[in-house]
Protein backbone atom coordinates (compact mmCIF):
# COMPACT_ATOMS: atom_id res chain seq x y z
CA UNK A 1 0.00 0.00 0.00
CA UNK A 2 1.26 3.59 -0.73
CA UNK A 3 2.72 5.23 2.21
CA UNK A 4 0.48 8.47 3.64
CA UNK A 5 1.99 11.64 4.60
CA UNK A 6 0.25 10.93 8.02
CA UNK A 7 2.12 7.52 8.18
CA UNK A 8 5.37 9.53 8.92
CA UNK A 9 6.68 9.98 12.18
CA UNK A 10 7.70 13.70 12.21
CA UNK A 11 4.27 14.29 10.68
CA UNK A 12 2.05 12.50 13.54
CA UNK A 13 4.86 14.23 16.16
CA UNK A 14 5.18 17.87 14.45
CA UNK A 15 2.84 19.57 16.87
CA UNK A 16 4.77 17.83 20.33
CA UNK A 17 8.46 18.79 18.84
CA UNK A 18 6.65 22.43 17.61
CA UNK A 19 5.97 22.75 21.46
CA UNK A 20 9.64 21.55 22.96
CA UNK A 21 11.22 23.82 20.29
CA UNK A 22 8.62 26.49 21.34
CA UNK A 23 9.57 26.04 25.06
CA UNK A 24 13.17 25.97 23.92
CA UNK A 25 12.80 29.40 21.79
CA UNK A 26 10.96 31.28 25.22
CA UNK A 27 13.86 30.17 27.65
CA UNK A 28 16.97 31.02 25.51
CA UNK A 29 14.80 34.53 24.78
CA UNK A 30 14.61 35.23 28.36
CA UNK A 31 18.29 34.18 29.22
CA UNK A 32 19.57 36.40 26.41
CA UNK A 33 17.58 39.04 27.52
CA UNK A 34 18.36 39.17 31.23
CA UNK A 35 22.12 38.98 30.17
CA UNK A 36 22.15 41.31 27.74
CA UNK A 37 23.10 44.31 28.89
CA UNK A 38 22.45 43.03 32.31
CA UNK A 39 22.61 46.74 33.59
CA UNK A 40 20.81 49.42 34.87
CA UNK A 41 18.98 52.82 33.31
CA UNK A 42 17.82 55.51 35.06
CA UNK A 43 14.06 54.71 34.86
CA UNK A 44 14.93 51.14 36.51
CA UNK A 45 16.40 53.20 39.30
CA UNK A 46 13.33 55.61 39.49
CA UNK A 47 11.46 52.59 39.25
CA UNK A 48 13.28 50.51 41.98
CA UNK A 49 12.33 54.05 44.06
CA UNK A 50 8.67 54.14 43.43
CA UNK A 51 8.46 50.21 44.52
CA UNK A 52 10.01 50.68 47.53
CA UNK A 53 8.13 53.52 48.62
CA UNK A 54 5.33 51.99 48.80
CA UNK A 55 3.63 52.52 52.06
CA UNK A 56 -0.01 52.08 53.16
CA UNK A 57 0.64 55.43 55.39
CA UNK A 58 2.12 58.08 53.23
CA UNK A 59 2.53 57.51 48.92
CA UNK A 60 2.91 59.19 46.50
CA UNK A 61 -0.14 60.14 44.29
CA UNK A 62 1.89 59.53 41.50
CA UNK A 63 3.13 55.96 42.62
CA UNK A 64 -0.60 54.25 41.77
CA UNK A 65 0.06 54.16 37.75
CA UNK A 66 1.66 51.29 37.19
CA UNK A 67 0.80 50.19 41.21
CA UNK A 68 0.07 46.55 40.03
CA UNK A 69 3.87 46.57 38.62
CA UNK A 70 5.05 48.34 41.58
CA UNK A 71 3.73 45.67 44.16
CA UNK A 72 5.44 42.84 42.08
CA UNK A 73 8.80 44.92 42.51
CA UNK A 74 8.26 45.39 45.85
CA UNK A 75 7.48 41.48 46.47
CA UNK A 76 10.36 41.34 44.41
CA UNK A 77 13.16 43.15 46.63
CA UNK A 78 11.47 41.70 50.12
CA UNK A 79 12.80 38.22 48.82
CA UNK A 80 15.87 38.74 47.14
CA UNK A 81 16.66 42.53 48.20
CA UNK A 82 17.70 45.23 46.07
CA UNK A 83 19.92 43.42 42.99
CA UNK A 84 19.95 43.91 39.35
CA UNK A 85 18.44 40.47 39.21
CA UNK A 86 15.51 41.55 41.37
CA UNK A 87 14.78 45.09 39.56
CA UNK A 88 14.52 42.94 36.62
CA UNK A 89 12.47 39.54 37.69
CA UNK A 90 9.04 40.81 37.62
CA UNK A 91 9.19 42.12 33.57
CA UNK A 92 11.23 38.18 33.50
CA UNK A 93 8.04 37.00 34.74
CA UNK A 94 5.63 38.94 33.27
CA UNK A 95 7.69 38.06 30.06
CA UNK A 96 6.90 34.46 30.16
CA UNK A 97 3.56 35.32 31.02
CA UNK A 98 3.61 36.86 27.91
CA UNK A 99 4.45 34.61 25.58
CA UNK A 100 2.47 31.87 27.26
CA UNK A 101 -0.73 34.66 26.33
CA UNK A 102 0.21 35.15 22.98
CA UNK A 103 0.17 31.64 22.37
CA UNK A 104 -3.11 30.28 23.69
CA UNK A 105 -4.52 33.89 21.88
CA UNK A 106 -2.74 33.16 18.09
CA UNK A 107 -4.26 29.56 18.84
CA UNK A 108 -7.64 30.61 19.67
CA UNK A 109 -7.78 32.95 16.64
CA UNK A 110 -5.82 30.93 14.08
CA UNK A 111 -4.16 27.70 14.47
CA UNK A 112 -1.55 25.87 16.24
CA UNK A 113 1.12 26.13 13.73
CA UNK A 114 0.63 29.93 13.12
CA UNK A 115 0.63 29.94 17.08
CA UNK A 116 3.79 27.97 17.18
CA UNK A 117 5.81 30.45 14.71
CA UNK A 118 4.43 33.72 16.10
CA UNK A 119 5.06 33.03 19.56
CA UNK A 120 9.05 32.24 18.08
CA UNK A 121 9.01 35.66 16.48
CA UNK A 122 7.16 37.54 18.60
CA UNK A 123 9.86 36.22 21.48
CA UNK A 124 12.66 36.55 19.21
CA UNK A 125 12.15 41.00 18.46
CA UNK A 126 13.94 43.70 19.43
CA UNK A 127 10.89 45.41 21.46
CA UNK A 128 10.24 41.93 23.27
CA UNK A 129 13.68 41.21 24.21
CA UNK A 130 13.93 44.87 25.07
CA UNK A 131 10.91 45.37 27.76
CA UNK A 132 11.26 41.44 29.39
CA UNK A 133 14.56 42.90 30.61
CA UNK A 134 13.92 46.59 31.56
CA UNK A 135 12.94 46.41 35.21
CA UNK A 136 10.44 49.07 34.26
CA UNK A 137 6.35 49.02 34.14
CA UNK A 138 6.89 48.70 30.16
CA UNK A 139 5.95 45.13 29.79
CA UNK A 140 2.85 46.12 31.80
CA UNK A 141 0.78 46.60 28.74
CA UNK A 142 1.87 43.72 26.50
CA UNK A 143 1.02 41.39 29.24
CA UNK A 144 -2.23 42.52 30.59
CA UNK A 145 -3.52 43.60 27.01
CA UNK A 146 -2.34 40.13 25.32
CA UNK A 147 -4.47 38.14 28.41
CA UNK A 148 -7.24 40.56 28.38
CA UNK A 149 -7.79 39.48 25.08
CA UNK A 150 -7.44 35.72 25.59
CA UNK A 151 -9.99 35.63 28.73
CA UNK A 152 -12.87 38.16 26.73
CA UNK A 153 -12.70 35.75 23.90
CA UNK A 154 -13.34 32.49 25.82
CA UNK A 155 -15.80 34.27 27.45
CA UNK A 156 -17.96 34.75 24.00
CA UNK A 157 -16.19 31.60 23.47
CA UNK A 158 -16.65 29.07 25.57
CA UNK A 159 -18.82 27.75 28.60
CA UNK A 160 -16.10 25.73 30.34
CA UNK A 161 -14.80 27.34 32.86
CA UNK A 162 -17.17 30.46 32.12
CA UNK A 163 -16.59 32.20 35.33
CA UNK A 164 -13.51 31.78 35.77
CA UNK A 165 -12.68 33.44 32.74
CA UNK A 166 -15.40 36.55 33.38
CA UNK A 167 -13.28 36.90 36.64
CA UNK A 168 -10.68 37.14 34.94
CA UNK A 169 -11.52 39.85 32.32
CA UNK A 170 -12.49 41.76 35.29
CA UNK A 171 -9.41 41.98 37.07
CA UNK A 172 -7.54 42.71 34.10
CA UNK A 173 -9.95 45.39 33.18
CA UNK A 174 -8.84 46.86 36.54
CA UNK A 175 -5.72 46.40 36.02
CA UNK A 176 -5.55 48.00 32.49
CA UNK A 177 -7.26 51.53 34.01
CA UNK A 178 -3.57 51.78 36.99
CA UNK A 179 -1.70 51.73 33.54
CA UNK A 180 -0.84 54.43 31.02
CA UNK A 181 -3.18 54.12 27.52
CA UNK A 182 -4.62 51.39 29.60
CA UNK A 183 -8.04 53.34 29.50
CA UNK A 184 -8.10 53.18 25.90
CA UNK A 185 -7.01 49.44 25.98
CA UNK A 186 -10.28 48.76 27.83
CA UNK A 187 -12.56 51.23 25.32
CA UNK A 188 -11.33 48.83 22.93
CA UNK A 189 -12.75 45.78 24.08
CA UNK A 190 -15.84 46.94 25.44
CA UNK A 191 -16.56 49.13 22.14
CA UNK A 192 -16.24 45.80 20.29
CA UNK A 193 -18.54 43.86 22.41
CA UNK A 194 -20.98 46.44 21.90
CA UNK A 195 -20.36 46.84 18.21
CA UNK A 196 -19.90 43.21 17.04
CA UNK A 197 -23.25 41.68 16.54
CA UNK A 198 -22.38 38.09 18.01
CA UNK A 199 -20.44 39.87 21.04
CA UNK A 200 -23.61 42.06 21.96
CA UNK A 201 -25.76 39.04 21.59
CA UNK A 202 -23.77 36.77 23.92
CA UNK A 203 -23.40 40.16 26.85
CA UNK A 204 -26.90 40.45 26.29
CA UNK A 205 -27.84 37.04 28.01
CA UNK A 206 -24.89 37.61 31.15
CA UNK A 207 -27.22 37.21 34.42
CA UNK A 208 -27.94 40.33 36.13
CA UNK A 209 -27.09 39.53 39.24
CA UNK A 210 -23.17 38.79 37.70
CA UNK A 211 -23.09 42.49 35.70
CA UNK A 212 -24.10 44.37 38.84
CA UNK A 213 -21.31 42.11 41.12
CA UNK A 214 -19.10 42.86 38.90
CA UNK A 215 -19.94 46.80 38.17
CA UNK A 216 -19.44 47.01 41.70
CA UNK A 217 -15.90 45.34 41.90
CA UNK A 218 -14.68 47.47 39.21
CA UNK A 219 -16.21 50.50 40.83
CA UNK A 220 -14.65 49.18 44.10
CA UNK A 221 -10.85 48.98 42.36
CA UNK A 222 -10.84 52.35 40.73
CA UNK A 223 -11.17 54.31 44.08
CA UNK A 224 -7.65 54.63 45.00
CA UNK A 225 -6.93 55.48 41.00
CA UNK A 226 -9.45 58.55 41.77
CA UNK A 227 -8.45 59.82 44.73
CA UNK A 228 -5.16 60.18 43.49
CA UNK A 229 -6.21 62.11 40.28
CA UNK A 230 -7.87 64.32 42.41
CA UNK A 231 -5.41 65.30 44.39
CA UNK A 232 -2.81 65.44 41.92
CA UNK A 233 -3.83 65.88 38.03
CA UNK A 234 -0.67 64.53 36.74
CA UNK A 235 -1.63 61.69 37.69
CA UNK A 236 -4.83 61.70 35.08
CA UNK A 237 -2.53 62.74 32.21
CA UNK A 238 -0.26 60.33 32.87
CA UNK A 239 -2.79 57.36 32.50
CA UNK A 240 -4.12 59.08 29.32
CA UNK A 241 -0.54 59.59 27.77
CA UNK A 242 -0.56 63.08 27.23
CA UNK A 243 3.09 64.43 28.36
CA UNK A 244 3.45 67.15 30.34
CA UNK A 245 5.83 69.20 28.59
CA UNK A 246 5.31 70.38 24.85
CA UNK A 247 4.38 67.74 21.98
CA UNK A 248 6.71 68.26 18.75
CA UNK A 249 4.85 66.16 16.29
CA UNK A 250 7.39 66.15 13.65
CA UNK A 251 10.59 65.34 16.41
CA UNK A 252 8.35 62.17 17.42
CA UNK A 253 7.19 61.49 14.08
CA UNK A 254 11.00 61.07 13.37
CA UNK A 255 11.67 58.78 16.38
CA UNK A 256 9.02 56.71 16.16
CA UNK A 257 9.99 56.35 12.01
CA UNK A 258 13.86 55.70 13.01
CA UNK A 259 12.51 53.33 15.63
CA UNK A 260 10.26 50.64 13.39
CA UNK A 261 12.05 51.56 10.11
CA UNK A 262 15.68 52.29 10.74
CA UNK A 263 17.17 49.46 9.28
CA UNK A 264 20.52 51.16 8.73
CA UNK A 265 20.62 54.12 11.14
CA UNK A 266 22.89 53.73 14.33
CA UNK A 267 21.18 53.69 17.71
CA UNK A 268 21.43 56.66 20.29
CA UNK A 269 18.91 56.15 22.70
CA UNK A 270 18.11 53.93 25.69
CA UNK A 271 16.58 51.60 23.13
CA UNK A 272 18.12 49.81 20.13
CA UNK A 273 17.12 50.43 16.97
CA UNK A 274 15.00 49.25 15.05
CA UNK A 275 12.10 47.51 16.69
CA UNK A 276 11.33 45.56 14.54
CA UNK A 277 13.14 43.58 11.27
CA UNK A 278 12.44 44.36 7.87
CA UNK A 279 10.49 40.96 7.74
CA UNK A 280 8.46 41.42 10.68
CA UNK A 281 7.48 44.94 8.72
CA UNK A 282 6.81 43.04 6.28
CA UNK A 283 4.90 40.75 7.55
CA UNK A 284 3.23 43.34 9.46
CA UNK A 285 2.25 44.79 6.34
CA UNK A 286 0.49 42.36 4.79
CA UNK A 287 -1.35 41.86 7.91
CA UNK A 288 -2.79 45.64 8.27
CA UNK A 289 -3.92 44.28 4.44
CA UNK A 290 -5.41 41.49 5.58
CA UNK A 291 -7.40 42.83 8.34
CA UNK A 292 -9.17 45.91 6.22
CA UNK A 293 -10.04 42.59 3.61
CA UNK A 294 -11.66 40.79 6.90
CA UNK A 295 -12.93 43.52 9.26
CA UNK A 296 -15.94 41.80 10.02
CA UNK A 297 -15.33 39.99 12.54
CA UNK A 298 -14.59 40.47 16.01
CA UNK A 299 -10.59 40.57 15.79
CA UNK A 300 -10.38 42.71 13.16
CA UNK A 301 -12.54 44.84 15.21
CA UNK A 302 -10.35 44.34 18.37
CA UNK A 303 -6.79 45.08 16.29
CA UNK A 304 -8.35 48.41 13.79
CA UNK A 305 -10.04 50.41 17.16
CA UNK A 306 -7.24 49.84 19.21
CA UNK A 307 -4.78 50.69 16.51
CA UNK A 308 -6.61 53.57 15.92
CA UNK A 309 -6.89 54.94 19.52
CA UNK A 310 -2.74 54.09 20.64
CA UNK A 311 -1.20 55.68 17.25
CA UNK A 312 -1.77 58.61 17.75
CA UNK A 313 -0.88 58.60 21.98
CA UNK A 314 2.37 56.79 21.01
CA UNK A 315 2.91 59.81 18.39
CA UNK A 316 2.49 62.09 20.88
CA UNK A 317 4.94 59.86 23.15
CA UNK A 318 7.06 58.00 21.87
CA UNK A 319 8.44 56.70 24.89
CA UNK A 320 5.25 54.53 25.09
CA UNK A 321 6.26 52.75 21.63
CA UNK A 322 5.63 49.38 23.66
CA UNK A 323 2.53 49.46 23.75
CA UNK A 324 2.29 49.09 19.92
CA UNK A 325 3.70 45.75 20.39
CA UNK A 326 -0.05 44.33 21.04
CA UNK A 327 -1.58 45.18 17.52
CA UNK A 328 1.89 44.47 15.80
CA UNK A 329 1.26 40.31 17.24
CA UNK A 330 -2.15 40.74 15.51
CA UNK A 331 -0.62 41.78 12.41
CA UNK A 332 2.34 39.75 12.19
CA UNK A 333 -0.41 36.68 12.75
CA UNK A 334 -2.47 38.09 10.06
CA UNK A 335 0.12 37.95 7.88
CA UNK A 336 1.91 34.84 8.38
CA UNK A 337 -1.65 32.79 8.56
CA UNK A 338 -2.25 34.53 4.92
CA UNK A 339 1.25 33.51 3.70
CA UNK A 340 0.65 29.65 4.47
CA UNK A 341 -3.06 29.76 3.69
CA UNK A 342 -2.43 31.15 0.25
CA UNK A 343 0.00 28.81 -0.39
CA UNK A 344 -2.22 25.65 0.94
CA UNK A 345 -4.79 26.89 -2.05
CA UNK A 346 -2.30 26.58 -4.44
CA UNK A 347 -2.19 23.01 -3.66
CA UNK A 348 -5.54 21.76 -2.48
CA UNK A 349 -5.16 18.37 -2.84
CA UNK A 350 -1.14 17.78 -2.72
CA UNK A 351 -0.04 17.06 0.53
CA UNK A 352 3.51 16.80 -0.18
CA UNK A 353 3.63 19.94 -2.08
CA UNK A 354 1.64 21.44 0.97
CA UNK A 355 4.23 20.24 3.32
CA UNK A 356 7.02 21.54 0.78
CA UNK A 357 5.72 24.58 1.33
CA UNK A 358 6.61 25.13 4.69
CA UNK A 359 10.33 24.66 4.61
CA UNK A 360 11.29 27.64 3.03
CA UNK A 361 8.55 29.42 5.24
CA UNK A 362 10.51 28.01 7.78
CA UNK A 363 13.48 28.89 6.88
CA UNK A 364 12.34 32.96 6.84
CA UNK A 365 10.80 32.24 10.34
CA UNK A 366 14.05 30.78 11.54
CA UNK A 367 16.30 33.99 9.93
CA UNK A 368 14.02 36.49 10.97
CA UNK A 369 14.70 35.22 14.59
CA UNK A 370 18.50 35.19 14.61
CA UNK A 371 18.56 38.69 12.81
CA UNK A 372 16.47 39.91 16.03
CA UNK A 373 18.37 38.24 18.55
CA UNK A 374 21.82 39.35 16.72
CA UNK A 375 20.70 42.87 16.42
CA UNK A 376 19.40 42.87 19.79
CA UNK A 377 22.70 42.02 21.45
CA UNK A 378 24.79 43.80 18.81
CA UNK A 379 23.43 46.94 20.16
CA UNK A 380 23.90 46.24 23.42
CA UNK A 381 27.85 45.18 22.64
CA UNK A 382 29.05 47.19 20.28
CA UNK A 383 26.98 50.11 20.38
CA UNK A 384 27.95 53.28 22.49
CA UNK A 385 24.91 55.40 22.02
CA UNK A 386 22.80 53.01 23.44
CA UNK A 387 25.49 51.44 26.10
CA UNK A 388 25.59 54.85 27.36
CA UNK A 389 22.56 55.22 29.18
CA UNK A 390 23.64 52.20 31.16
CA UNK A 391 25.69 50.91 34.07
CA UNK A 392 26.90 48.07 36.45
CA UNK A 393 27.49 50.07 39.16
CA UNK A 394 25.28 48.06 41.41
CA UNK A 395 26.59 45.20 40.12
CA UNK A 396 30.24 46.45 40.71
CA UNK A 397 29.28 47.69 44.28
CA UNK A 398 27.83 44.36 45.30
CA UNK A 399 30.73 42.69 44.43
CA UNK A 400 33.29 45.12 46.29
CA UNK A 401 30.54 44.77 49.22
CA UNK A 402 30.95 41.04 49.45
CA UNK A 403 34.95 41.20 49.07
CA UNK A 404 35.58 43.93 52.39
CA UNK A 405 36.29 42.07 55.20
CA UNK A 406 35.08 44.77 58.23
CA UNK A 407 31.08 44.46 57.56
CA UNK A 408 28.96 47.18 57.80
CA UNK A 409 30.52 49.20 54.63
CA UNK A 410 29.82 53.05 54.60
CA UNK A 411 28.97 53.87 50.91
CA UNK A 412 29.67 57.46 49.80
CA UNK A 413 27.05 58.76 47.23
CA UNK A 414 26.03 62.05 45.72
CA UNK A 415 22.65 63.35 46.58
CA UNK A 416 21.34 62.17 43.48
CA UNK A 417 22.03 58.89 43.80
CA UNK A 418 21.37 58.43 47.54
CA UNK A 419 17.29 57.23 47.58
CA UNK A 420 18.15 54.74 45.50
CA UNK A 421 21.22 53.33 47.53
CA UNK A 422 19.65 53.84 50.57
CA UNK A 423 16.78 51.58 49.18
CA UNK A 424 19.35 49.16 48.47
CA UNK A 425 20.83 49.47 52.14
CA UNK A 426 17.19 48.48 53.33
CA UNK A 427 17.42 44.98 52.30
CA UNK A 428 21.43 44.91 52.84
CA UNK A 429 22.26 45.22 56.43
CA UNK A 430 25.97 45.12 55.08
CA UNK A 431 25.78 48.75 54.17
CA UNK A 432 25.39 51.67 55.06
CA UNK A 433 24.75 55.07 52.57
CA UNK A 434 25.70 58.24 53.36
CA UNK A 435 26.27 61.75 51.42
CA UNK A 436 29.05 63.18 53.34
CA UNK A 437 32.67 62.23 55.23
CA UNK A 438 31.83 64.40 58.33
CA UNK A 439 32.76 62.37 61.40
CA UNK A 440 33.79 59.45 59.29
CA UNK A 441 37.43 57.72 59.93
CA UNK A 442 36.94 54.68 58.26
CA UNK A 443 37.06 53.04 55.25
CA UNK A 444 34.77 54.17 52.65
CA UNK A 445 33.49 52.61 49.39
CA UNK A 446 32.64 55.83 46.86
CA UNK A 447 30.37 56.03 43.65
CA UNK A 448 32.05 57.80 40.71
CA UNK A 449 29.53 60.92 41.39
CA UNK A 450 29.60 60.46 45.09
CA UNK A 451 33.41 61.85 44.80
CA UNK A 452 32.54 65.38 45.05
CA UNK A 453 31.70 64.88 48.57
CA UNK A 454 35.62 63.93 49.20
CA UNK A 455 37.30 66.88 50.81
CA UNK A 456 40.44 67.41 48.77
CA UNK A 457 42.83 66.64 51.73
CA UNK A 458 42.67 63.86 53.98
CA UNK A 459 41.37 61.11 52.31
CA UNK A 460 43.72 58.55 49.79
CA UNK A 461 42.54 56.24 47.31
CA UNK A 462 43.48 52.80 47.82
CA UNK A 463 41.26 50.84 45.01
CA UNK A 464 39.42 51.31 41.89
CA UNK A 465 36.97 49.32 40.15
CA UNK A 466 36.35 50.27 36.71
CA UNK A 467 34.10 48.99 34.32
CA UNK A 468 34.77 47.54 29.95
CA UNK A 469 33.83 51.01 29.10
CA UNK A 470 35.90 53.24 26.98
CA UNK A 471 35.35 55.96 28.51
CA UNK A 472 34.64 56.80 32.58
CA UNK A 473 35.19 53.28 33.12
CA UNK A 474 36.39 54.25 36.11
CA UNK A 475 33.21 53.21 38.99
CA UNK A 476 33.49 52.71 42.00
CA UNK A 477 36.34 53.81 44.73
CA UNK A 478 37.90 52.89 48.30
CA UNK A 479 39.08 55.59 50.24
CA UNK A 480 41.12 55.74 53.34
CA UNK A 481 42.11 58.55 56.02
CA UNK A 482 45.23 59.62 54.88
CA UNK A 483 47.96 58.90 57.27
CA UNK A 484 49.77 61.50 58.87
Amino acid sequence: MRARVTDYVLYRWRYPIGYVALLFVVIAACLIAFHTPSELRIDELSSSIASGSLSKDIMSPTTVVNLPYHILQRASFTLLGVTTFSIKLPSLILGIATSIGVFFLIRTWFRRNVAIMITALVSSTTQFLFIIQDGTPKIMFVAVAVWLLVASTHVTRNKAFGTFWKVLTGVLIAIALYMPLGVYLVAAVLTTAFFHPHIRYVMKHVPRLKLILALMFGAASVIPLVYASIIDIKVLTMLVGIPVTGIDWLSNAKTLFFDIFGFTSQSSGYMPRPLYSLGIVLLMAIGAYKVFRVRHTARSYIVLILGIIIIPFVLMNPDLSSSFLVVAIILIAYGLDDLIVTWYTLFPRNPYARIGGLIPLGVLVVGIMFSGVLRYTNNFTYTPGVLAHYSSDLTTIEKTVASQKAKPVTLLTSSGEFAFYALVARYDQRIVVTTSTEGKMTELLVTKEGQSGIPKTGWDIVHIDTSSRKEASDRVYIYKPATK
